[in-house]
């Protein structure tokens, strides 16, 4: 009699979780209205990258970059009027009217590419002290300094206006020898007045405002961080970052980190998109997309109607000034916009 009635308390508590789950799932679900791109380029071709600017998006795509409008049109830039190759632009920013951008392809890279409104100016280590030419991210920071990582040697940041555009010195770099953990530096943000670096090896932080030596404070697996390589970093938290990983993604945990994986219903790893809008952290991978919410993930939210590709490769979030949110999801066969009240 006890084990049927522990094994009736089991099976009424699996219920109410899973309806829970699908509740939840069914109220992000029902929220989304799904925008197309006005552009129909940009609604079918592969998206690398998004950066939300002041006035504009940008996307990094397989067709170019594209600077979008209020409007929902804009500017298509390209090997036929600017001066890169067609290639993977992993990284798009912007600030104070410039747009910096990072080509490469796996193998070789083409460095990186400012537009300051009217010229573009090519930055390689042939041309300039950088330390690499294969960009992974670019980061603009709250003080508008520019900050690039990449797949070896370390993290550059743009010190050209201090120096002038007559010298080669326009980039200061930070390295492992300085205490960056080592391996690709695959994704970098600010939060809480730090710079945080995310790396094959873990996760690290720096005061930017440090006078001499950058200190660092580190998360290594094995040590104090729940997995190894860190894929993708947002703010997250009060000064706190959330890391997208090899076996899912990672958020503060009081003074420590949690991992969120497979086993707490995420379809796919790695997680390599990661965006966040009023509590909410939406999750990218080559499944389609998730929502972690109130300390739950949401079901797979994939169909024809949402997406038009499963694979989810960059994501961006904003909060406009009503109250709603827009959601810029870039997937291998276009982009899409969400609008949730």
């Amino acid at each position: 009699m006890k084990f049927r009635r522990s094994l009736y308390l089991l099976t009424i508590a699996i219920l109410v979780f899973c309806c829970s789950l699908a509740d939840a799932q069914t109220d992000i679900k029902s929220r989304i209205v799904v925008q197309v791109p006005r552009d129909g380029k940009l609604a079918r071709t592969r998206i690398d990258s998004v950066f939300i600017a002041s006035q504009s998006v940008l996307w990094g795509t397989a067709g170019g970059v594209f600077v979008e409008n209020a409007d929902g049109f804009g500017t298509w830039w390209t090997s036929k009027n600017a001066p890169f190759k067609q290639e993977e632009f992993v990284a798009v920013a912007a600030r104070n009217g410039e747009i910096w951008i990072g080509v490469r392809n796996p193998a070789a890279g083409q460095g990186i590419f400012l537009f300051d409104g009217s010229t573009w100016t090519r930055f390689h280590p042939s041309l300039n002290e950088m330390l690499s030419d294969l960009v992974n991210c670019i980061l603009v920071d709250g003080k508008e300094r520019v900050w690039i990582g990449y797949e070896e040697r370390g993290i550059d940041r743009y010190i050209g206006e201090g120096y002038g555009k007559t010298t080669l010195r326009l980039f200061g770099g930070i390295k492992v020898k300085a205490g960056l953990l080592p391996g690709s530096v695959n994704a970098l943000t600010d939060a809480g007045g730090m710079i945080w670096a995310g790396t094959n090896s873990g996760l690290c932080r720096f005061n930017p405002e440090s006078e001499h030596k950058a200190k660092f404070e580190s998360w290594t697996f094995g040590k104090n961080f729940p997995d190894q390589a860190v894929w993708a970093l947002i703010p997250y938290g009060d000064g706190r970052v959330a890391a997208g990983t090899d076996q899912g993604f990672v958020l503060p945990d009081g003074a420590g980190w949690k991992l969120i994986g497979m086993k707490d219903g995420l379809s796919s790893m790695p997680i390599k998109a990661l965006c966040s809008e009023k509590g909410r952290v939406w999750v990218g991978h080559t499944n389609g997309l998730q929502v972690y919410e109130d300390g739950k993930l949401s079901a797979l939210l994939y169909t024809p109607d949402l997406l038009p590709a499963q694979s989810v490769r960059c994501l961006a979030a904003r909060v406009l000034p009503d109250g709603s949110s827009r959601i810029y999801v870039g997937t291998e066969a276009g982009a899409r916009v969400f609008s949730i009240p």
